[in-house]
Formats: structure tokens, sequence, C-alpha cells
């Protein structure tokens, strides 16, 4: 792929507005969509005078991913890290000669949730994603193999150019592995714009501690404030600021700001009415390159339940009531008001966890308006989700619900707070499959105090519900210092660490309690671990599509390698085949390698020439790589060699 032409790079018509605002990469799980804070901002300052223009940096990272020489040196091995037999590289070959799989004639990204292959994405995206730690605050290292090509990434999109004369830059960092790169575009705008200002802002700058914040604007003197927790009124203040030539962040609430005495930090005052919040405004062009966009509309700030210990997103809205619900009359206009301006009929909810009474109301108004919409939204096991709400939401176009169940063990989630016991998780679950409900649970095998009798026991009653579950995701727990497991750790039965090596998971090391469980060994915990991952790859099993049954081939079936979806590397004495229809990554051993080998090309050939004298005339090694779609039957035109 050729570098892109900045003069047409998505975006390009917002370059003469003064405020400009940033999504940056790294969220590979977005690729596909359209982050919504960019336009829930965009739509707040323009019904308020200050026109803005929109970048999604993180959709424009894929592309260049994509890129020839990108692609090339993942391939070959040439990226630290990136060996040529991982299957980061594999992915990365079979990139090169298949781009069309991931962005169509008309340039438009085929990575949403409809696509076959935008998984692969991800798998490209993992040797650039930076779990920030408190290294992350010390002076921006230019050599260092990620920022480096972060830095190489804006200079090639022309980021600096499009953006014009901005007297404001606002950067979202909505999740930890943005804020190496947030870091890295702000000194790249700063650089090329020095009379611009630059302002950081979401979830990952909100969950700092001061000190934290204070460290990051003394070593990043491109960064001239930090927005924290709700940003339409503080990043208002500061564009009025910006466009009258003035600078006094330092009396705006809700911003960190260097000042003369040192880093200030301004307490936040109250955020927005959502009920009163202007329309998002989502960039019709930034839409129209997705080939299967979703659209997010904001239901809610905070959690209706708020209580669980181990949560932290509670925290994202200091200075406001810790809930703020939406009507479901003006959602459900904004809702209609979307599908009609733009054309596009799904839709993400932004919640912590959808209310039923909220569920309840709204579906019966897209009921009534017949609205031809589906939709998702995270929601927890609450008892009000009966039947009678399962089947309205199902009836109202729900394609599916995202549920942190996290454990079946009573115990534990009285212990962490949690609305549900055992028993309800079990009544949910079954009730919303009988709803036809497809539901998406997310577990915690290790939860605070959980035993390893306990988890496994969990995980049996998971195991007898697995009818009930469209797919599982788990993850370890980690304690977060801003949850009130962090902040008390003892009552948890946690023992806290000095260790500041320790690593984790949580995408944000930053705020990572390094802590110890005395309630398993480390040996049952990675052996629960195992065990639920186990689990979700059945589910996940069930659920992928099925080959059909093939009869045994007799020895003049014509069969060849889907080359079409492989990378092949040639060990020698065994290949290491990546399928990426199936996601699989299998090692063709020694007795089976010398029967495909002069075939990688994808011709076909007859089952049974390779190695007459078999069972039936068919090699036993045949009939496996056909089991595992490593072969498949050549259609009539290749087997007559046309």
């Amino acid at each position: 792929m050729d570098r892109p032409d900045s003069r047409t790079s998505p975006g390009t018509e917002a370059g003469g507005r003064p405020v400009q605002l940033l999504f940056p990469p790294l969220v590979e799980s977005n690729f596909g969509s359209v982050y919504p804070a960019p336009a829930v901002l965009a739509g707040y300052l323009e019904a308020n005078g200050v026109d803005c223009g929109q970048h999604d940096l993180n959709e424009e990272f894929a592309e260049y991913l994509l890129e020839r020489d990108i692609c090339s040196a993942l391939g070959a091995g040439a990226v630290p890290g990136v060996p040529a037999d991982s299957r980061c590289a594999a992915v990365a070959r079979w990139v090169s000669l298949h781009r069309s799989q991931l962005i169509d004639d008309d340039g438009r990204h085929l990575l949403g949730p409809d696509s076959q292959y935008g998984w692969v994405m991800e798998i490209l995206a993992q040797p650039f994603a930076v779990d920030p730690d408190a290294a992350v605050l010390q002076p921006l290292d230019r050599t260092s193999r990620e920022v480096a090509y972060y830095l190489d990434f804006y200079e090639r999109i022309g980021i600096a150019a499009r953006i014009g004369e901005a007297r404001l830059v606002g950067i979202s960092t909505a999740m930890g592995p943005q804020l190496l790169p947030a870091l890295a575009l702000a000194h790249h705008v700063k650089r090329a714009l020095p009379g611009v200002r630059v302002v950081l802002g979401g979830p990952a700058v909100s969950l700092m501690a001061e000190p934290e914040l204070d460290l990051l604007l003394s070593s990043h003197r491109a960064v001239d404030g930090v927005v924290r927790y709700d940003g339409e009124h503080p990043l208002l203040a500061l564009a009025e600021q910006a466009l009258r030539k003035e600078w006094h962040p330092e009396r705006v609430p809700g911003v960190s700001t260097r000042t003369a005495g040192g880093a200030r930090h301004v307490p936040p005052g109250a955020g927005p009415n959502l009920n009163r919040l202007p329309r998002p405004r989502y960039v019709k062009e930034l839409l129209d390159r997705l080939a299967s966009p979703t659209l997010s509309i904001t239901q809610a700030r905070g959690c209706y339940w708020g209580k669980c210990d181990y949560c932290d997103f509670v925290e994202l809205y200091e200075g406001s009531a810790p809930f703020r619900g939406r009507h479901p009359d003006a959602f459900t206009d904004e809702v209609e008001w979307l599908a009609a301006e733009f054309g596009i009929n799904r839709f993400s909810f932004v919640t912590e966890s959808i209310p039923p009474a909220f569920a309840r109301r709204m579906s019966r108004l897209f009921l009534e308006r017949e609205l031809k919409v589906t939709w998702s939204s995270f929601a927890m096991v609450d008892r009000r989700f009966d039947r009678e709400v399962l089947d309205l939401m199902v009836q109202a176009g729900c394609e599916f619900l995202v549920i942190g169940l996290e454990t079946m063990i009573t115990r534990v989630l009285k212990l962490v707070h949690k609305s549900a016991d055992r028993e309800e998780n079990i009544r949910f679950l079954t009730e919303a499959h009988q709803a036809g409900m497809r539901l998406k649970v997310n577990l915690i095998p290790d939860l605070p105090s959980t035993t390893y009798e306990e988890s496994l026991r969990a995980l049996e009653d998971m195991e007898a519900l697995a009818h009930c579950l469209d797919s599982v995701s788990v993850f370890p727990f980690e304690a977060t210092r801003s949850s009130n497991v962090g902040r008390a750790p003892d009552k948890f039965g946690l023992l806290t660490l000095l260790d500041s090596n320790a690593v984790g998971q949580s995408q944000y090391a930053l705020n990572h309690l390094h802590n110890s469980d005395p309630a398993m060994t480390p040996e049952e915990r990675r052996d629960a671990h195992r065990r639920y991952r186990e689990f979700a790859r059945h589910v996940e099993a069930v659920h992928a599509p099925q080959p059909d049954e093939q009869p045994a081939p007799a020895p003049d079936t014509m069969l060849r390698l889907p080359v079409e979806n492989l990378d092949v590397m040639d060990l020698g004495d065994r290949l290491v085949c990546t399928h990426m229809g199936t996601r699989q990554r299998l090692t063709v051993p020694p007795s089976a390698a010398p029967i495909i080998r002069p075939y990688l090309d994808g011709r076909p050939f007859a089952a049974g020439a390779a190695s007459p004298g078999d069972r039936n005339g068919v090699p036993d090694a045949v009939r496996q790589l056909l089991s595992v779609r490593l072969l498949v039957e050549a259609p009539p035109v290749e087997r007559s060699g046309r």
C-alpha cells in the first residue's frame, strides 16, 4: 500500500477548524468502529458555537498496519519481539497477499463484527500495544521501538498538516494502551505547531493519581493540560480561552495543569445533564469508510448499582452524581434520528449496565415506533430482568448483552458486593436463553479470596449452563488502586506487595495494585485459569461455523490446500500452518509434510497419489489434514486443470 496522501485523508475537511479532536491508537478491539467520545464532545462544542474537527487515528492506524513495509517487517521477523515463526508474523505474511479481505475495492474497512478476517488486525496490533507503567511518565524516548513507529505513523498520515491552524487540540485517551501513543502525538503536534494548545482527557488520565499527573505534566511539556472526568464543560472553557488567545487552565474546574508554583489540580464541577446534551456529531466521511459500522449512543454515565468493590469505572465522574441516566423517550428519539441521518441500524449502548426499568420502557418504545434496529449493551444480573423484560428486549432488536457475571460463588459475590448470588445467576442465564437472548459472559476465576475448590465449583455450574452462553471471556483478577479493593486490600484477603516489577493484564499498569491472594497457590491459580480458558474455547467452538461432514475421500478424489486462507512456514522436517479461516495454528509433522509440500501453490492432487498402499488407498495423514481443513476438495474447474 502506498503512503496515503494527507490531502485526501479522512478528516481533512476539518483542517481549518480552530478546535481539533483526535482519537489516537491503540484500541485494537475498536477497529472497524467509531469511538463515540469525539462525536459527543464535538456535538457539545458546536452547539455552543465552537467549530471543531474530528480525526479517528485509531482506525487510520489499522491502515498503517496494512502497509507493505510494515507487513514485510513483521512477516520477516525484523520487528524486535516478533520472530518469523510467530503467529503475528504469519498473519502479516498472509495480509501482504490478501489485503482485499480487509479493505475492499472502495476503500471500506472490513474489520467490524461481520468480518471473517477482522480478528487478524488484533494480532497485527499486538507488537505495538503498550501497557503503560511508570516509565510512560518520564520524558518521551524517541528511540524506543513503539514510540518510533507511532511517530512514523503520525508523519505518514500528515496529521500536523491536516489540523491546520488549530488553536486547541484535544486528545482522548479512553484506554491505557492509548497513553503512550497520545503522548507521542502531543509531542509530534507541538513540534510542528508550537503555538497550539494540547490537552489530554478520558478515563486513562482521569484514573491517575495526582502525583502521577504532576510527573506527566513535568516530563511532557507538549501537554498543556489534562481534563479529568466529564469533558464537556472544561473542554468548552479551554476552547473559548484558546479562541480568545488566552490561557488560564488553572481557572477551569476539572483541569490539571502546570503553573509557576508547580502542577495544580482544580477540583471538578458537575458534569452535564445527559438529557440535555446535544446529539453527537458523527462525521459521515469517517463512517463511510467502514463496511459495517456500529453507532454508539450514551445511555448513562456511572452505574445504577455502583457497589462492586473491584470496579473503578464509578470513579470516572467525580463532581457529579454517581449515576446519571437518560430518559427512554429522548433516548429513543436519538436512536431514530441517528438511523435516519446515517442509514445505520446497528447500535452499541454506552453504559456500565443498562437498568431494567429503562430497558423495559425503551424496548416498548422501539416496538411501538417499529424501529428496525439491532443493539447491544452491557448489563448485570438483576432480578428485575425477568422473563417479560428479556422477551421485550429480544423483540426490540437486542443483538446481545455483555454480562459481568464473574463467578457463581455466593460467598465471594457478597464479599465484593455484586448484586446477584448463585441462584439468581442461574435464573437469569436460563430465562435469557429461553427468551432467545445472546449472552457474552465475563468470568473471573480468582476474585478476591476465591479458593481453588470454589473456582472449580463455579466452573462446574457454568459448564452445566454452557448452552445459555454465546461466548465467554476469561479475565484474571487485577486489583486497581482506584477501587475499593485497592483502597482496603486486607478487607478482601489480599496482601499488598512492594514489588513494582509485578505484571498484569489490566492494560493499565499505572493503576495496578501489586498484591498477592493467598486463597490459591500460584499453581492452583494457573490451573484454574487454564480450565476456564478451555471452557471458553469450548463455548466458542460450539457456536463456530462447522464444516460440512465430508465422507472419506476415494483415492482419485482431487484435493488442494486452501492457500487463500493459509500461511505456511516450511521448517524443513515440518510445516507450520496458520489458518485464517479457522484461526488455528497447526504443525504438519514429518510424516505428512512430504505429501503436501509439492502442492503448497494450491495445485490439486489425487488423495491416494501421494502414498499408494495406505488404508483404502488414501494415507491416514491426508484424512487428518482434511479433518482440520488444511486440505479441501478441489472444485471441478480445478480438477480439470482449467
